[in-house]
């Protein structure tokens, strides 16, 4: 993954937010993420959990010009990998009862406050509920967490 492709993207006011269900292993690692940053310090740092549409107020009033997602995404890569994406790279369709896909979250926030939305999806290897989150993803967080602490300190 090259940092600094998607590491230059991180313009203006940047809303952090961790997207994900620590109960379901590898799928915590936006939320684990988040909370890395959060006692860190680092202002403008959502966890949403599974469901980033019902928060999409908090992300509003803190009123970023880039809002990164940071997500567990199946792109086929090795478990840990990470991606960078646009909106475009996303699907479109996939509603359940519960959640809508993120890829229409990121077309609202994007339209209601001019951002610009990426997501940074970490592969994973196990997302079942009750499994433990993997070394490799682990590893990411770590990983992660500090580059985008380096990124945007000082930005407030």
């Amino acid at each position: 993954m090259e940092e600094d492709r998607w590491v230059s993207k991180l313009r203006g006011r940047v809303a952090l937010v961790g997207v994900g269900d620590a109960r379901h292993g590898d799928d915590g690692a936006g939320p684990m993420i988040a909370g890395l940053l959060s006692k860190g310090g680092l202002a403008g740092v959502f966890d949403v959990g599974p469901t980033p549409e019902v928060e999409t107020w908090r992300i509003r009033e803190f009123a970023p010009e880039t809002v990164l997602f940071i997500d567990a995404v199946d792109f086929g890569g090795r478990p840990g990998d990470v991606a960078f994406l646009e909106v475009d790279q996303l699907r479109i369709s996939g509603f359940d009862t519960h959640r809508a896909p993120l890829s229409l979250t990121m077309r609202y926030l994007a339209s209601e406050l001019g951002a610009k939305c990426y997501v940074l999806g970490i592969q994973p290897k196990d997302v079942r509920l009750g499994a433990s989150m993997c070394e490799e993803v682990e590893s990411s967080v770590s990983s992660l967490a500090r580059v985008i602490r380096a990124a945007l300190a000082g930005k407030g």
